[in-house]
């Protein structure tokens, strides 16, 4: 199998060999056809890509410590995207993913020639691709179901919160560092500390609503309280190292 660097290299190529934009968005519509599609019992809320303008879905499992995506959106253009980053990155290594750069896409073109919404969008399909990536390489043995006891139940909740994005920065809230605290009691009762960017937040009620949701769908959980705080404050040291390479802070 070829290596997310020599994809890397021939998706430039075949971009290269295009003429023009209006080309090379019917190459990335033939791209959004072939992909492997998300089965469709899994297009579900938990399942969306947070911060597209479309609605994308994307599932991970993993396969003899390979990660396997599938995907499919309602928008064909944004269905070409992230059937492109798909090409790159499904079946893959976690830790060969988060090690991975994403300097093709410049070299494509690709990020200048989409709108703003669209732009940002690319930008929260690379997040949650690694933010898979990330939990998968924490915790590589864990299935898509609950696995029995505390720690699995855990894993799944901290997957989930990868699908919940702060409104203002395309990252999620977990590698963001706005989750202070998680903790979990034996029947299913979840209990979440979290602050955000800036106490003014004018959508902070949808946040964490969106927090307890996603958490609350969890298999086995049985009820989500959610605190918000600010102290102590939210800064920067907080975010993880995959979310400060996704905002160019490394």
């Amino acid at each position: 199998m070829k290596t997310i660097q020599e994809i890397q290299a021939d998706i430039v190529q075949d971009f290269a060999a295009l003429t023009d934009w209006m080309d090379k968005y019917e190459y990335l519509i033939e791209l959004g056809k072939e992909m492997p599609l998300i089965d469709e019992k899994d297009k579900t809320e938990d399942k969306l890509i947070r911060g597209c303008q479309s609605r994308v879905w994307l599932s991970c499992r993993a396969e003899d410590g390979r990660l396997r995506f599938a995907a499919d959106s309602d928008a064909i253009i944004t269905k070409g995207i992230i059937s492109l980053l798909l090409r790159v990155y499904d079946g893959q290594t976690p830790a060969d993913i988060l090690a991975s750069d994403e300097a093709f896409i410049e070299q494509i073109g690709l990020k200048e020639n989409l709108s703003p919404t669209r732009a940002n969008g690319l930008v929260s399909m690379i997040a949650t691709i690694k933010a898979y990536a990330a939990s998968f390489r924490e915790a590589p043995a864990a299935p898509a179901a609950p696995a029995a006891g505390k720690g699995g139940l855990e894993d799944d909740i901290v997957l989930a919160l990868r699908q919940v994005y702060d409104p203002e920065i395309p990252v999620n809230v977990y590698d963001l560092g706005l989750i202070y605290d998680v903790q979990v009691d034996a029947d299913g009762q979840v209990f979440i500390k979290m602050t955000l960017t800036a106490p003014n937040c004018p959508i902070a009620d949808d946040v964490v609503a969106q927090v307890r949701e996603a958490v609350a769908d969890v298999p086995g959980v049985k009820d989500v309280e959610v605190e918000l705080v600010f102290e102590p404050e939210w800064t920067t040291d907080r975010m993880s190292e995959e979310a400060k390479l996704e905002l160019g802070m490394l």
